[in-house]
C-alpha cells in the first residue's frame, strides 16, 4: 500500500483497518455459524454484492456503522496526507517480496489442525488466517483434492438395475423434535411416514453448521471425507478444475440421464462450472423457476417437487438420476414476518419475539414435509421403480434459539425410500460421505422380493 500511495500514515492505517474489518466479519460469522472467517471466504466476497440478502443481515448495526466510519476515515486520510518522495519504492517492493517469502515459510511450518476454532485458540486469529491463506493457495491443495477424488467409492461398478434415483438435498432440514419436545409433530407427518416405509433412515453427520451447503453437497456427491481434502475442505468446488469421479458420474456411466436442480442462480458457489465436471448433463437453475411459486423470498419447495416429477414424467427410455437442492428454508429467518398466533400452532414456547425465528423455520419445515409427501405419493402410484434419498444439508443458523433451548444440534436427518419391495426400516446413523454408497447398495438390491411387483405396493 505504501509503494502504491506513497503515504506512510495512510498505508499503516489501511493495514490496521483491513485487519479490523476481517476481525469484525469473522466475529459476525462465528456468532451465526460457529465458524470464524477462513481464507476461502475471500473467494465468496463477490457474492456479498450479487446476493446481499444472504450475507449482510448477519452483520449487526454496530458492525455496519463501524465499517462505514472506517471507510470514511480511510478516504479522508488519503486526501489529507501528502505523498512522500518515491525514491525508495524499489526498496519497499524488495522488502515486500522478502516479507512474502518469510510469511510463506512461517505458514508452512506452523502446526495446524485445520480446525479453525482450535487453531485460532492456539495461534490467534490473524496468524491462522494468513497461514491458511498461504498454505491453501499452494498448488498442493489442488493435488491433494485430485488424489482424494481418485479414492472415491464411485470409481468402479455400475447399476445392475435401471431404477430411477432421486436425491433431495433439503435446505437446513433436521428433525428439531430431537432437541425440543415443545415442537408440534404435525409438521413432520410425511417424514414420519417415510421413515416407517424406508430402507434406511437416521441422523446424518455433516461437515457444515448453519451454512456452507456445498461442503455437505460435495461430501455426498464425491463420497470423500472432508479431512481428506486438506485446505480444499472449506470450499471444495473452488478447487475442482477437471472432470472427476462422483455419484452422478457413476450413474452416467450406465447410461442414466443426470440432472441437477437448484432454484437459485447457477453461478452461486460456482455450480454452473463444477456440475459438468461432476458428471451432470443438465442443470436447471432459477431461470427454470421464473414463474414458480415463492415461499418467502425464495422458490418454494413445492415448485422443486413439481420440477422433479416433471422430469420423471418426461418422455424417454433412459433411467434418471436427479439431484435436487431446495432453497426455501435458507434464511436469514429473522427477516421474515411472523404473524400473531402463528407460533401456537407449531410449538408451545409462546409468542415471545425471541421465538419468531423458530416459528419461521418451522413454517418452511412444514413445506419441506409436504414436498416429501407430494413426491412419495406420486411415486407410490407410479409404475417406474424409483429410489429416493432425502437429507438435510445442515442444521439451521438459529444460534440464539438454540442458546435459549440449551442445545447445539450437530446432525441433520436422512432417509432412503423406494416404491418397490418389502422393507424393514433400519435406523442407521451415517456421515455425509457414506450416504451415496448406502444409496447405491439400495439401488442394487432387489427389494427382498420373489417376483417383480408393481410400484404401487406402498400406495394406501
Amino acid at each position: 500500500m505504501l509503494a502504491v500511495t506513497s503515504r506512510p500514515n495512510f498505508a499503516a492505517f489501511v493495514a490496521l483497518a483491513l485487519v479490523g474489518l476481517v476481525v469484525a466479519v469473522s466475529n459476525a460469522k462465528y456468532e451465526s455459524l460457529r465458524e470464524p472467517f477462513v481464507f476461502t471466504d475471500l473467494s465468496l466476497f463477490s457474492q456479498l454484492f450479487s446476493h446481499p440478502r444472504l450475507y449482510l443481515p448477519f452483520l449487526s448495526i454496530g458492525k455496519v456503522v463501524a465499517i462505514v466510519v472506517g471507510v470514511m476515515l480511510v478516504i479522508g486520510g488519503f486526501a489529507a496526507e501528502p505523498a512522500v518522495a518515491r525514491s525508495s519504492t524499489w526498496l519497499l517492493l524488495l522488502l515486500l517480496v522478502v516479507l512474502f517469502i518469510a510469511v510463506r515459510m512461517l505458514a508452512a511450518g506452523l502446526p495446524l489442525s485445520l480446525d479453525p476454532c482450535v487453531d485460532q485458540a492456539r495461534h490467534g486469529f490473524f496468524a491462522v488466517f494468513v497461514a491458511y491463506l498461504m498454505n491453501g493457495l499452494r498448488s498442493a491443495t489442488f493435488a491433494i483434492l485430485q488424489r482424494a477424488m481418485v479414492a472415491s467409492p464411485f470409481g468402479a461398478g455400475r447399476p445392475q438395475r435401471r431404477t430411477d434415483v432421486i436425491v433431495i438435498q433439503s435446505e437446513s432440514f433436521f428433525d428439531i423434535r430431537r432437541v425440543c419436545d415443545a415442537v408440534d409433530s404435525s409438521g413432520f407427518v410425511q417424514l414420519d411416514r417415510a421413515r416407517r416405509e424406508a430402507v434406511h433412515y437416521g441422523e446424518l453427520t455433516v461437515p457444515a453448521w448453519g451454512a456452507n451447503t456445498m461442503r455437505t453437497e460435495f461430501a455426498v456427491l464425491a463420497g470423500i471425507p472432508s479431512a481428506a481434502l486438506g485446505y480444499a475442505q472449506f470450499y471444495p468446488y473452488a478447487f475442482v478444475r477437471r472432470a472427476c469421479i462422483s455419484l452422478a458420474r457413476w450413474f452416467a456411466r450406465a447410461g442414466y440421464a443426470t440432472l441437477a436442480i437448484h432454484p437459485y442462480y447457477a453461478d452461486f458457489f460456482g455450480r454452473n462450472r463444477v456440475f459438468p465436471l461432476l458428471g451432470f448433463e443438465r442443470f436447471l437453475d432459477i431461470g427454470h423457476f421464473k414463474d414458480a411459486a415463492r415461499a418467502g423470498p425464495y422458490v418454494a419447495d413445492a415448485a422443486v417437487a413439481e420440477a422433479v416429477i416433471s422430469t420423471l414424467n418426461a418422455q424417454g427410455d433412459r433411467p434418471r438420476f436427479v439431484f435436487a437442492m431446495t432453497m426455501e428454508n435458507h434464511g436469514p429467518l429473522h427477516l421474515e414476518q411472523v404473524l400473531p398466533g402463528e407460533s401456537s400452532s407449531r410449538h408451545t414456547l409462546g409468542e415471545d419475539a425471541s421465538w419468531r425465528d423458530l416459528t419461521a423455520y418451522l413454517r418452511h419445515i412444514e413445506n419441506a414435509d409436504a414436498m416429501i409427501g407430494r413426491l412419495l405419493d406420486h411415486l407410490r402410484a407410479s409404475d417406474r421403480e424409483t429410489v429416493v434419498c432425502f437429507y438435510g444439508d445442515h442444521v439451521p443458523a438459529l444460534p440464539h434459539v438454540f442458546q435459549k433451548l440449551g442445545v447445539i444440534p450437530q446432525h441433520s436427518d436422512y432417509f432412503i425410500w423406494r416404491n418397490y419391495g418389502a422393507d424393514t426400516p433400519e435406523c442407521r446413523n451415517l456421515v455425509a460421505e457414506e450416504l451415496g454408497s448406502v444409496l447405491l447398495h439400495v439401488v442394487q438390491d432387489d427389494g427382498n422380493r420373489a417376483e417383480e411387483p408393481c410400484a404401487s405396493e406402498k400406495a394406501t
